[in-house]
């Protein structure tokens, strides 16, 4: 539950220092990990944030930083929520990043249930 409390105490951080500043913070500094993860899932979360309170010039950003951090573990959330909040620029680096096979090399997947229609 800390790491949760901590998560969503950066998340309002940055929210806040956005609309005080115009800049994105440091993220990896406010959710306290030293990870790309880290801050791709905070800027995820601003993403969606921005699009619900129409702060568009933070939509873009948390786009362009989520354009430069594209990765096979955040790939397919990054991608949903491009599709979510209409961000065709995310969308295109996400399905030319699935596209390359170098990408999903050596990564196994579930098989797709076999559907009767």
């Amino acid at each position: 539950m800390r790491k949760y409390n901590s998560f969503v105490f950066g998340y309002l951080q940055a929210l806040i220092h956005f609309i005080y500043w115009d800049a994105l913070p440091d993220m990896e500094e406010l959710v306290g990990l030293n990870s790309k993860w880290a801050s791709t899932l905070m800027a995820q979360h601003l993403l969606a944030a921005a699009d619900r309170y129409a702060l568009e010039r933070l939509r873009l950003l948390c786009e362009a930083r989520l354009c430069e951090d594209v990765a096979i573990n955040t790939v397919a959330t990054t991608l949903a929520l491009a599709e979510q909040h209409q961000c065709i620029q995310l969308k295109s680096v996400c399905l030319k990043f699935i596209a390359l096979p170098e990408n999903l090399k050596g990564k196994s997947f579930l098989p797709l249930p076999h559907l009767d229609c």
